[in-house]
């Protein structure tokens, strides 16, 4: 299963990379970002069926 982000990761990771761009991991973390996403798009698909 593909590595999930907590909505908590998520914010500390943007705050970073607002402070700091230069030296921000956030575009490294933006595929575990997608990974979230698209495993909650698919749990809410599942619910609706």
């Amino acid at each position: 299963m593909p590595e999930l982000i907590s909505v908590t990761e998520f914010i500390t990771e943007t705050n970073e990379d607002y402070k700091a761009p230069t030296t921000s991991s956030f575009t490294t973390r933006m595929s575990h970002c997608r990974n979230t996403v698209t495993a909650l798009e698919e749990v809410l698909d599942q619910d609706r069926s």
